[in-house]
């Protein structure tokens, strides 16, 4: 079992050494995660809507009433936040990977998820249609999916050169035997997440960071305990790939 208190206390002192502060990139992101969701809720209904911020939902009225959009209207703008909202939180991933490695990661690098767009929303779309797959058996297949598939955004981040597959394949390796961590691990931070909804999401500015680095940590000190990753400050040998029987 690994040390959740020592990842933890880590977690936040490595936020904290942020050189572009974690909390002004964390309320731009969930700032621009808000209003993405307000854009696909006026688009999608007419009363009441569902934005959210963070990990919690929040319902609001609509500002202006109108009339229904078109269909292909709601599917376009709906399939276009989902993209973008994959992209975003990829640049979240990418610009904290780097603050715990010490470097100086700008405002800037939330939106460096462009750079592998591609690879980024086919790994999204792969997973929801396994973990969809797995669910239709009964729903403790389901929840075993999504943490089979947890770090598999965290290994094409790392190595945006990996294949999908790969990603995940790599993921399953990473958490095989972990999985009960991970999820005490969320367990952890559910007095958090309460909080966070009683405060209406502005808690979330602070705890989404935290929250973001000790998963980070767990992922690093799997990585160090299997062998199964990119080792920090080595780069992969070129045309190198994930097999299942890998130590890399």
């Amino acid at each position: 079992m690994l040390n959740r208190i020592e990842l933890k206390s880590n977690a936040k002192a490595i936020t904290k050494s942020a050189r572009v502060s974690a909390y002004q990139m964390t309320l731009l992101y969930l700032v621009i995660r808000f209003v993405l969701g307000l854009a696909d809720n006026y688009v999608s209904a007419d009363n009441g809507t569902w934005v959210e911020i963070g990990d919690m939902q929040f319902q609001v009225q609509s500002l202006f009433h109108h009339a229904a959009f078109p269909t292909p209207v709601v599917v376009f703008v709906s399939v276009l936040v989902w993209l973008l909202g994959c992209v975003l939180a990829a640049g979240y991933v990418l610009y904290h990977q780097g603050v715990r490695r010490g470097e100086e990661m700008p405002i800037s690098s939330l939106f460096d998820g462009f750079g592998f767009v591609g690879k980024i929303v086919l790994l999204n779309l792969v997973m929801t249609v396994f973990i969809a797959l797995w669910s239709m058996l009964f729903i403790i297949p389901g929840i075993i999916a999504v943490y089979r598939y947890r770090f598999a955004l965290y290994n094409l981040c790392e190595n945006p050169e990996l294949g999908v597959m790969d990603a995940l394949n790599m993921s399953k390796a990473q958490t095989k035997g972990y999985k009960l961590d991970l999820f005490v691990l969320d367990l952890t931070f559910i007095g958090w997440s309460l909080l966070c909804g009683l405060t209406l999401g502005i808690l979330s500015i602070w705890i989404t960071p935290y929250i973001q680095q000790t998963d980070l940590g767990y992922f690093e000190a799997i990585k160090a305990e299997k062998g199964i990753g990119r080792i920090p400050g080595q780069a992969p040998d070129e045309g190198d790939t994930f097999r299942p029987d890998d130590r890399f």
